[in-house]
């Protein structure tokens, strides 16, 4: 460099008629470990004010750590070209104010640099700006200054849209092909060094970004997003601080939802930067009415993978927290909508790409949906996992002080357990209260949740709970009677819930005792379900009563033997209703009750042609000696059967007294859709006979 500045000098110097052209050959130039293979310099001098010097090179050599990371992005640099119009040459000044620089490289096209430039040989110093080589499809414009004790260098890049970043660094960042982005960015970067070392700041901001993929699991919409990061370049590996704000626009990450606008975003990390290994040492968060979070990360990037990672949010806040990480995972059951208030705390650490250990801690949390009726008030909890079987489990528990919602009521109740790995356990007894009575639950336990071979036992006790504020609740007629009973041992082994005990209930003034209840699948699309059901000595005066059948008295007996369902949809039982043998109370039997029973039969034309005429019109209610009507179901048909043979047929009701009216079926076979239309009709629509 030295040479080709004396040359320029000695050109200048000297009259322009003396000399017109001056040129410097080297085979090779070496400064601080750069070496530059077959050096031409050759100056042009046309007039006292008109001249060029250029200078080409051929293949560059770089020191070893330059090397390689030219090599990785560039590959060989295979030579340059020089060229300065109207170099100004007055010692100790030499500025150029058209410089033109061509760089050729192994795997990019060439790279062009247009600057003015000028150096002080006095002071040493040196200024440059102008336009560097296009990145992106663009050109930045850049500032360059160096003095003996400092150094800067700065680029800034117009407006660019995101797909031009998205291209640009397809060799290195991949975005999946199925994902959609668009935005506008601005970018720039400074690096600077001086004796205490080499410095670099990045600033990167995003107006109205938004991305979605096919699914739209993941999108979003004007975003806009400020990063700032200041790194240190002296030291392997590279230390860095970054901060990242955003004020504006919505997003969507599976059930997680992001409103900048609603909860502005502010974040701090620090740490370091190596070829394999981004150590975040810390980070801290801030969305304003949302959560505060911190925490630290170290991130494996060949390949990637989470080596170890901890955070923790020690203020989360509610409603913004149900809206954020709630509401959509919610959206299609009926806790889409809920009003929330209260706070929570979280931490979660990870290892070799694993959770470890997570706690949840609520507190004083309320929802409601006043449409529904639903208000759950005073919710606390604390949840405490950890992964394996090397730590013992720690407590966590439930509670809350009051519930309600759909018509169903409870007080103030709590579960205490221990969750670790995939293992559930009760800790100790919990009373669920309902109504006037309780769920009590003696032991819960569960072993190897989601695993093929998962397996549970649970033991409870159904203390009285009356059936009338049920009924309300589940919009059917009200009527009396209680429900109690134990659940002495339901378990769960190889895909299948069994039931050791029986379920009973008092309804009717009678009882009802479900036992062999066993569900295959349970957790599948189509569980199977098996059970034998029987109802004995119900009132039959109550049941009519209560579902607006017409009025019949007396007492009934139920059998539901080998019931079995798929899905919710019974595939095959046999069904038994009849009178008790044992029943002397009064049978009676009203107009409508008998139409509706002739209607399921499939004969109840016939039973309003015999009220029509003469005198029966004028009687309200007959005797019967007993009724009944079987059903055995299979393959969709139901084979029926009733209180005893009639002829060709069989007796659905059969009469007692004067006057006397029988219900006799003749059909055998009834496809069920048929037989539960008719029944179904029977009680939605019963229709009394209009007798004349």
């Amino acid at each position: 460099m030295k040479l080709l500045l004396a040359a320029a000098l000695l050109a200048t110097s000297l009259p322009a008629a003396a000399i017109g052209r001056i040129r410097v050959q080297a085979a090779q130039v070496q400064v601080d470990g750069i070496s530059v293979a077959q050096v031409d310099a050759r100056l042009a001098i046309q007039s006292s004010k008109h001249s060029t010097l250029q200078v080409s090179t051929g293949r560059i050599g770089l020191p070893a750590g330059m090397l390689a990371a030219a090599q990785e992005q560039t590959g060989a640099l295979r030579g340059a070209t020089v060229s300065c119009t109207n170099p100004l040459v007055r010692e100790p000044l030499f500025a150029c104010p058209r410089l033109l620089v061509e760089l050729r490289t192994e795997k990019l096209p060439a790279l062009k640099l247009s600057a003015q430039a000028q150096f002080d040989s006095g002071r040493e110093t040196l200024k440059a700006s102008g336009t560097a080589p296009p990145v992106a499809g663009v050109a930045p414009g850049f500032t360059l200054a160096y003095t003996p004790a400092a150094w800067m260098a700065e680029a800034t890049f117009p407006p660019l849209p995101v797909s031009a970043w998205q291209s640009f660094l397809k060799p290195w960042v991949s975005v999946p092909g199925t994902l959609a982005v668009s935005g506008d960015t601005r970018f720039g970067i400074r690096i600077e060094g001086d004796s205490g070392g080499t410095r670099a700041r990045v600033e990167f901001s995003l107006r109205d970004g938004a991305f979605q993929n096919p699914d739209f699991t993941w999108l979003g919409e004007k975003l806009a997003l400020d990063v700032k990061i200041d790194a240190d370049l002296a030291n392997e590996p590279m230390r860095f601080q970054a901060r990242v704000s955003g004020s504006q626009g919505q997003a969507l990450a599976g059930p997680v939802v992001v409103d900048l606008a609603a909860n502005p975003l502010q974040m701090t990390a620090r740490g370091t930067l190596s070829p394999r290994l981004l150590a975040i040492d810390a980070f801290q968060g801030r969305q304003q009415g949302l959560a505060d979070v911190s925490g630290s990360a170290h991130l494996s990037l060949e390949p990637f993978s989470v080596v170890s990672a901890s955070a923790e949010a020690p203020d989360i806040r509610f409603p913004a927290a149900y809206a954020a990480f709630l509401q959509q995972s919610l959206a299609t059951t009926a806790f889409n909508q809920l009003k929330t208030s209260g706070s929570a705390s979280a931490s979660v650490r990870i290892a070799a790409g694993q959770p470890v250990a997570v706690t949840l801690d609520v507190k004083d949390l309320d929802f409601s949906d006043d449409s529904r009726g639903l208000a759950v008030a005073g919710v606390k909890a604390r949840l405490d996992w950890t992964a394996g079987g090397a730590e013992a489990a720690r407590p966590s528990f439930l509670e809350w002080s009051s519930a309600r919602g759909w018509g169903i009521t409870g007080e103030m109740a709590r579960v205490d357990f221990a969750f670790n790995d995939r293992d559930f356990r009760l800790l100790r007894a919990a009373r669920l209260p309902f109504f006037d009575g309780a769920l009590r639950i003696d032991n819960f336990i569960v072993h190897r949740i989601g695993a093929p071979d998962m397996a549970g036992d649970f033991d409870a006790l159904i203390e009285p709970i009356s059936i009338g504020p049920i009924a309300r609740a589940l919009g059917w007629p009200e009527f009396g009677g209680s429900l109690a009973g134990r659940i002495p041992g339901l378990s769960y082994r190889n895909r299948e819930l069994t039931l050791q005990g029986n379920i009973e209930a008092q309804v009717f003034d009678g009882r009802v005792i479900a036992r062999n209840l066993r569900v295959s699948d349970p957790l599948g699309n189509l569980p199977r379900l098996h059970a034998d059901i029987d109802a004995r000595n119900l009132d039959l005066d109550l049941i009519t009563r209560a579902f607006e059948f017409g009025g019949i008295t007396g007492r009934l007996d139920v059998d539901l033997s080998n019931l079995e369902t798929v899905g919710l949809s019974p595939v095959a039982f046999d069904l038994r209703i009849a009178t008790p043998a044992t029943d002397k109370s009064r049978h009676r039997i009203s107009q409508r009750a008998l139409q509706n029973l002739s209607n399921i039969g499939g004969g109840g034309g016939g039973v309003a042609a015999a009220l029509q005429p003469g005198a029966l019109r004028f009687f309200d209610d007959f005797g019967y000696a007993r009724l009944g009507l079987n059903c055995r179901l299979r393959n969709d048909v139901c084979q029926m059967s009733g209180a005893g043979p009639a002829g060709a047929g069989f007796y659905i009701v059969k009469g007692a007294g004067v006057p006397r009216i029988d219900i006799i079926g003749n059909n055998a076979r009834v496809a069920w859709l048929t037989f539960i239309g008719q029944a179904a009709n029977a009680l939605s629509n019963p229709g009394e006979i209009n007798v004349r």
